[in-house]
């Protein structure tokens, strides 16, 4: 039983294939961890999880050290997160240069500066250090009051650059059929289907979601993509090797 319990946890984030028979969320989740996973091979050294939460995805990750730090305050429960460390505002408790790369996924919709957080994420990467970040584009608001934002395949860039970050890599994922789908199973877990107890959610992911969401996916590499629709963004910078002040 614990074997299972430590299987179905492993799911939320980085499901297997048979994943989606106990993950409603499975297609999001999927597109995330695959790319999520191609990127971090271009990592080393010391990394920084930024908005860290549970620490999802620090198993894709083959780097000397791999360090979190999470707001105080945030719409996470305070009890699953793993950071190794805590801010306030948009000051971040480390020195100058002293990562080799960062990543922040799921965060950025969620915070109120970004332009002066991406600022102080520049201050505490080296030159030339890559900087990995996901967020969601269609997707419900989660965490109330702090969700504050969905932005567009290029609408970090402008901070970004500001930011002394140069985009290298963005990628939009699932398809458009996909998203539908997932949309689609989302409402009907949330206003349809019995969710309450673990198990309850299990077996009603099993016999009504999951064959949704396969279907989608079949049809989602069969059908045309419009890539204007899609449910997350996957953006890949990198911190120039030297940064002019802003103005």
């Amino acid at each position: 039983m614990s074997q299972f319990r430590t299987w179905l946890e492993r799911q939320r984030f980085l499901p297997s294939r048979a994943g989606i028979f106990v993950n409603r969320d499975f297609i999001i989740r999927r597109g995330l961890m695959r790319w999520v996973g191609h990127f971090a091979k271009q990592f080393k050294g010391r990394i920084l999880d930024f908005g860290c939460g549970e620490k999802p995805y620090e198993s894709l990750f083959k780097v000397e050290k791999y360090v979190g730090v999470d707001i105080e305050v945030s719409g996470h429960s305070s009890e699953k997160k793993k950071a190794d460390f805590y801010f306030r505002d948009t000051t971040l408790p480390f020195a100058d240069a002293e990562f080799d790369g960062a990543l922040s996924t799921e965060v950025f919709q969620s915070v109120p500066d970004p332009g002066a957080m991406l600022v102080e994420l520049a201050r505490v990467l080296k030159p030339g250090a890559p900087l990995l970040i996901t967020y969601p584009y269609g997707w419900e608001e989660v965490e109330m009051p702090y969700d504050m934002a969905r932005y567009t395949s290029v609408g970090l860039n402008r901070f970004l650059n500001a930011a002394g970050f140069d985009v290298e890599e963005v990628v939009k994922t699932p398809t458009y059929i996909e998203t539908l789908t997932q949309l689609f199973t989302l409402w009907l877990s949330r206003t349809v289907l019995p969710w309450g107890r673990r198990a309850v959610r299990i077996v009603s992911t099993t016999l009504f979601v999951a064959p949704i969401n396969l279907f989608g996916i079949m049809l989602g590499r069969v059908l045309p993509n419009d890539p204007r629709y899609f449910h997350n963004v996957i953006l890949l910078a990198r911190k120039r090797q030297v940064v002019n002040p802003p103005s």
